[in-house]
């Protein structure tokens, strides 16, 4: 099938008019030259795209194209399952003939939406546009100037990301194929081949064929390590869920400590007692006895030594033998958990 190649955002001081971007997305793959598929099944959302040459999509290859490995298989077995481009296809028709057109791009739009805020910010749209081969080259300031150019044409604010409405009028002039070809892509997550990542050790079994998502929004026992706690264990902390444990500002902070308390030098003791002093502090994160005390010393405090600790909290940690604000910033549980949200926004 014919696919569109990408918009670019256009640089205001180039002029640029939004019908002539939109107008891009009508040039086609040619049949003949349909390129060879990559193993993620979100490679580039529709617009967004630099002032550079606009680039194509991936497409399945065809089925002549297939590897020397497949060609040496029985004729029985590869006669007997459709190919690649065949499958891709009828996807395509299937999404359509369910759907509609509006109900797909709405759906592209919440697949591109991956905090759910009803708008799709720079963030979202930066590890979509800088996989294609296109813009390997390019700096994340000069794609973020881009963007905000592009956005000011069209009497917006970048800040502000493309809403639903916004994004139905930059997908208007594509066809009912290539509005289907980005919802197999991005919204029912097309690859040619399976993922083979895994986080085998350190989630329990039964999370082991979970998105991260869906890990992520599990309860905290699905960590290793914590299954034997039960699901309340850190409920006073009020951590309930992965995301929690890996979000969780505490130990954000505490890593942070651990990681740069190691680099402190002894000083002189200051001649003032006290004042307006502009020196490195936390003070807005330390309880007062404690919020002047060089970072070596605050490792080995208590975690309630944060001000934002709830008083119940003491107990839970116990539970997970954390006692001191360097057990937190260096327990694996919490390292995981935060991994994997760092990760799940790349997530297709």
């Amino acid at each position: 099938s014919h696919l569109a190649q990408a918009p670019e955002w256009k640089s205001a001081a180039c002029g640029d008019s939004f019908a002539s971007a939109v107008s891009e997305l009508m040039e086609a793959v040619p049949q003949e030259e349909v390129p060879q598929p990559q193993s993620a099944p979100c490679e580039e959302p529709l617009a967004k795209r630099s002032k550079m040459e606009p680039a194509q999509e991936d497409v399945p290859m065809k089925e002549e194209e297939s590897t020397a490995a497949e060609d040496e298989e029985p004729p029985e077995a590869a006669d007997s399952r459709p190919s690649v481009p065949a499958k891709y296809e009828e996807l395509q028709a299937t999404a359509l003939r369910e759907h509609g057109r509006e109900a797909l791009i709405d759906a592209v739009f919440d697949a591109w939406d991956h905090d759910g805020t009803g708008r799709i910010s720079f963030e979202e749209i930066l590890p979509h546009y800088m996989k294609s081969a296109h813009h390997h080259n390019l700096l994340e300031p000069e794609v973020r100037l881009g963007f905000e150019q592009f956005m000011e044409s069209e009497g917006r604010k970048a800040s502000e990301g493309m809403d639903l409405e916004f994004f139905r009028k930059w997908l208007s002039k594509l066809t009912d194929n290539q509005v289907a070809s980005h919802y197999v892509r991005h919204v029912q997550g097309w690859t040619s081949k399976p993922y083979k990542m895994n986080l085998g050790t350190a989630i329990v079994k039964a999370y082991r064929h979970k998105t991260l998502k869906e890990i992520l929004d599990g309860p905290v026992h699905a960590l290793r390590g914590l299954s034997e706690l039960g699901e309340d264990a850190l409920a006073p902390l009020g951590l309930h869920t992965v995301r929690d444990v890996g979000g969780w500002r505490c130990f954000i902070l505490a890593r942070a400590i651990c990681a740069l308390a190691s680099k402190e030098v002894p000083e002189e003791p200051a001649e003032e007692e006290g004042g307006c002093l502009h020196h490195v502090n936390i003070r807005n994160m330390l309880v007062a006895e404690h919020e002047a005390a060089p970072l070596k010393h605050v490792l080995d405090l208590p975690v309630s030594a944060f001000s934002m600790f709830p008083e119940q909290g003491d107990e839970a940690l116990q539970h997970i033998k954390i006692r001191t604000i360097r057990h937190l910033g260096n327990r694996k549980y919490f390292h995981w958990a935060n991994a994997m949200l760092e990760l799940e926004q790349f997530e297709a």
